[in-house]
């Protein structure tokens, strides 16, 4: 039986990809793909990266793939290391921050395999697009025929919290939107209607904002013509906006929100850890449990889940390395964008680059994206997808 299957998969990875690659090359090209495709599903996803790196570094071992690094990767390797020394530390019972090593291994492998593997690149872009479609579209009928249209009940999509459909509409709306105008190819268009729709429908504030401030980033500011038709639409946009929605978007500017008040004393806590331990943090996972001890009186809730902050939550639970690991990541990223931005034939990519990582970092001032597993293997997939593209135009 299973010798059948992977004849099946072989006959039909060779249909699309070149008669030359071995079986362990097609075999990480499939799983790699499967991954992709259900990002939005935390079991398979994660079944789905463990399997590619594995049949990669397998093709490496057999040298029927070359091994390679990117510049990107080294913060990632000090975000990692600085995980694990926190793990280890005595006093740091938590042991979940060790599932970031996997993790990492999943960006070297996504950059081997489209290195490698060229055909990767449009069919990783392509799985990209059907997940988008898939989850823009179940959004929509959630929203529309299950009728969750209030903040009690709000679209979820294949996620299971709100927080982490809207993470991963976000990056694929701007990715989808940027490719569009300059390919004008439908499918892309598609995926960027839905999943900017679908955006809207989530009632995420976070996530609103974030996609606007990467619109005017990328999109805008280099471009100074833009800028008064684009303060006009936006004007237009929001006077003509449903009511909840312009409630629900207006709320984000007022600190007696409770929600408001809830993030910022959670900043407040996290300052106060960093104070006592500012080298190693207080331990992954173990924010949750320290949390009583720092909050404010006045804080609504007694016991959060992390600090919704980035920053803060990885400062104060991993300690200053592992922020300078993720600061550094961003950075580097974002330098391969500026540099590629020069080039006419890989602009494209590079907008579509610094809008993803604009857009996540600014939303994860307010929600701890960068910790949401399935946000920050989209994240991870996006970025290699975007540096191999980079190199290849």
């Amino acid at each position: 039986m299973l010798s059948k299957l992977r004849s099946a998969v072989a006959v039909r990875l060779h249909s699309v990809l070149s008669p030359q690659y071995s079986a362990l090359v097609l075999w990480s090209c499939f799983f790699y793909l499967g991954h992709l495709v259900y990002q939005a599903r935390t079991a398979p996803s994660e079944i789905g990266a463990f399997a590619a790196w594995y049949w990669t570094a397998w093709a490496i071992a057999r040298r029927q793939m070359k091994p390679s690094w990117h510049i990107v990767s080294y913060p990632l390797v000090v975000f990692a290391i600085a995980t694990t020394i926190s793990v280890c530390l005595p006093g740091h019972p938590k042991m979940g921050g060790q599932v970031i090593v996997p993790k990492v291994l999943l960006f070297f492998a996504a950059i081997i395999i489209m290195r490698n593997v060229p055909e990767m690149r449009m069919l990783a872009l392509k799985a990209h697009a059907f997940l988008a479609i898939w989850i823009g579209s179940i959004n929509l009928w959630q929203f529309y025929v299950l009728r969750h249209q209030d903040l009690e009940h709000r679209v979820t999509g294949l996620s299971t919290h709100v927080m982490t459909n809207s993470g991963l509409l976000l990056p694929l709306s701007l990715l989808f939107g940027i490719l569009w105008l300059h390919d004008r190819k439908w499918w892309l268009l598609v995926a960027s209607l839905l999943t900017t729709f679908a955006l809207l429908l989530t009632y995420t504030r976070s996530a609103w904002l974030a996609w606007i401030f990467a619109v005017f980033a990328v999109l805008v500011l280099p471009r100074p013509k833009w800028i008064v038709y684009a303060v006009a639409a936006l004007l237009l946009f929001v006077s003509f906006m449903p009511l909840g929605m312009f409630g629900r978007l207006w709320s984000s500017f007022n600190p007696r929100v409770e929600s408001n008040l809830d993030r910022i004393r959670m900043v407040q806590a996290g300052v106060e850890m960093i104070r006592d331990y500012p080298l190693f943090g207080v331990g992954p996972g173990n924010v949750k449990e320290m949390y009583p001890l720092y909050r404010r009186p006045d804080a609504p809730r007694f016991k959060v889940p992390h600090l919704h902050n980035n920053v803060i939550q990885i400062w104060a639970e991993r300690g200053a390395l592992a922020l300078a690991g993720y600061i550094l990541f961003l950075y580097f990223f974002v330098r391969e964008c500026a540099r590629g931005w020069r080039t006419p034939q890989r602009r494209k990519w590079a907008e579509a680059g610094i809008a993803i990582a604009a857009a996540l970092t600014c939303a994860g001032m307010f929600e701890f994206n960068f910790g949401d597993t399935e946000v920050f293997y989209l994240m991870l997939d996006l970025f290699a997808l975007v540096l191999v593209n980079l190199e290849s135009e």
